[in-house]
């Protein structure tokens, strides 16, 4: 090696030299001035072990951050918030499906063994009537129900108005100080809602309104109504005219009859303010503030005075023996837009009671994506989840469908228990080995739990139920007289029941809101990129003593130590050239 090679790399080990100690003197970090510093080899050898141990828990802390954050864990935030709410969806059906005396003789006449058989109780004795009818669409009822045998034309006072069409289609008007009576509270929907109720049209009916003068003026108060009354069908016509669906709900208890008292808000209200729908378990059921009608009733003050209160006669006489094993009322306080699960989500009002049921709204936003949820936003145009279950999202609902696409796919026929399309028949009682083997793996698989997300952003009514005796002993012989003054079907039903008292034949509702404070409960990232970065520099900090400064000025430094490194480089090569030179 060359005295021209020594002295360079002599010099280029002072130049690094001098640029480490510039760093470690002038540095802001706080372990490298201490180093450079002390005199005392065994104070360096402190401050350096210091230094490198405050480099190890950095570096532990730093990763424990990372991964937390790669988790993408979520907190919720809970908010108190107080404002005007939408009163809900109040949906409610019958615990008997089929009035008795509304349904075939030959299905009255089941034999016991097999009603009281496993197959029997495995598939339900429900889903048996639906497939009877199903399978015989031709079968009519040997009972016309009352309110199909006349049609009324009722004329009242211009406070009041109610008119009824013949025939299939049935409409009823309110006009005067009931119409504007209904519109004092009430909100207005949004473009997205009153897309969600255009799409629940197919699932919703208008309540049949053909029943006897007597029965409506309970609803109307001050009506006058008039007389008269003309057969309008047979039993070949009825048969011909309604498809099966139509004869299931013929079967059902009506609203006109179930409904003996309903307010709202201290106002009266009436059969015109229920929508109807049918139930493949509980069978006819009405809903009341559905929305359909594109305006949604709002609640200013709780208690219940500002709430819906409802008097409902179950009329136990009729409930078939064997199949309806319980007595009173199933209901449902659900958000607007959303097809009532009633038998999964629903309650029981028991009859003679009266049920207070104080409502508490809550909101619930989830993170959406994969990375946090796996929640779904989705809307009316996305998924397949609503050809059954239109209206809003629900997981139970996609869950159902998925269920449902299975086991007509697997099996050929549909459950009886869930929606299916109208040409798809109901799966029979030999078909039960194959329906149950199909439910069973998929959701053995996950097959729909995985395209079934929950849903981004959902609303809840929860309650809390009180009971009390209703009616009690001295007011029960006051109704008793008033409700035979109200109707000549219920004064008959009355009669002609062997009971001792009414509190088995009546449900008592009183649904409210106990106050308008509702919370909203919102997720959001436990950690954000931000939040990183933030923690990783408070331990940065902590255990090293640096900050952005600290960084910049050891960039300064790689860069500086590249700078002296390449001049001393160029500054050899140059060297070795001249030498060449000088050599030629």
């Amino acid at each position: 090696m060359s005295t021209t090679e020594l002295k360079e790399r002599a010099k280029l080990r002072a130049d690094l030299k001098d640029l480490l100690n510039d760093f470690s003197e002038n540095s802001t970090a706080h372990g490298p001035p201490k180093i450079v510093q002390r005199k005392f080899i065994l104070a360096k050898l402190f401050w350096s072990c210091l230094f490198i141990t405050g480099i190890c828990f950095f570096g532990y802390f730093s990763y424990k951050l990372t991964v937390k954050y790669m988790n993408y864990e979520t907190t919720t935030d809970i908010e108190l918030t107080f404002d005007v709410l939408k009163f809900p969806a109040v949906s409610f059906c019958n615990h008997n499906q089929f009035r008795l005396d509304r349904i075939p003789q030959d299905l009255r006449s089941l034999t016991e063994d097999f009603i009281m058989s496993d197959r029997f109780e495995m598939f339900g004795g429900e889903d048996y009537f639906y497939d009877y009818f199903m399978s015989n669409p031709t079968d009519s009822p040997l009972y016309i129900p009352w309110w199909l045998e006349t049609t009324q034309s009722v004329s009242s006072s211009p406070e009041y108005s109610t008119s009824v069409t013949e025939g299939n289609q049935q409409t009823t008007q309110v006009t005067g100080e009931a119409r504007r009576r209904r519109k004092r509270f009430i909100a207005e929907l949004d473009d997205n809602s009153v897309a969600v109720m255009k799409d629940m049209e197919g699932f919703y009916l208008m309540p049949n309104l053909t029943s006897k003068a007597e029965d409506i003026t309970w609803f109307s108060e001050t009506g006058s109504p008039s007389s008269g009354s003309s057969i309008l069908l047979n039993v070949t016509e009825y048969v011909a005219s309604y498809t099966s669906d139509s004869m299931l709900r013929g079967m059902g208890h009506d609203i006109e009859e179930m409904l003996q008292g309903c307010t709202f808000q201290g106002r009266t209200c009436g059969p015109e303010d229920f929508y109807q729908f049918y139930d493949r378990k509980y069978g006819n059921c009405y809903t009341f503030n559905s929305g359909m009608d594109q305006q949604v009733a709002k609640v200013t003050s709780p208690g219940a005075p500002f709430g819906l209160s409802l008097t409902l006669f179950i009329n136990q006489p009729m409930y078939v023996p064997a199949l309806s094993k319980q007595s009173g009322v199933r209901v449902l306080l659900h958000r607007q837009g959303e097809v009532p699960l009633v038998a999964e989500e629903g309650f029981n009002a028991p009859p003679g009671m009266e049920s207070a049921i104080a409502v508490r709204y809550i909101e619930i936003s989830r993170m959406p994506g994969e990375k946090y949820s796996n929640c779904t936003k989705q809307s009316l145009s996305e998924g397949s989840f609503h050809e059954f279950y239109p209206g809003n999202y629900t997981q139970q609902a996609c869950l159902k469908t998925c269920l449902q696409k299975g086991i007509i796919k697997e099996c050929g026929c549909a459950n009886a228990l869930y929606r299916s399309p109208p040409d798809v028949e109901i799966c029979n009682v030999d078909k039960v080995a194959c329906l149950e083997e199909v439910e069973e793996n998929l959701l053995e698989s996950d097959v729909c739990l995985g395209s079934c997300p929950i849903q981004c952003w959902e609303s809840q009514y929860q309650h809390s139920i009180s009971t009390s005796q209703w009616p009690s002993n001295n007011y029960e012989p006051y109704l008793e007289q008033t409700l035979k003054t109200r109707g000549k079907a219920l004064k008959k039903m009355l009669e002609a029941s062997n009971r001792d008292g009414l509190r088995e034949e009546f449900v008592k509702l009183e649904i409210y809101f106990d106050n308008l404070n509702f919370y909203r409960y919102k997720e959001r990232p436990s950690m954000t990129f931000e939040d990183l970065i933030g923690n990783i520099g408070g331990h940065l900090g902590l255990w090293i003593g640096m900050s952005v400064i600290s960084f910049v000025e050891v960039f300064e430094l790689i860069v500086s130590l590249f700078a002296v490194c390449a001049k001393a480089l160029s500054a050899s090569k140059q060297n070795k050239v001249e030498q060449m030179k000088q050599f030629c």
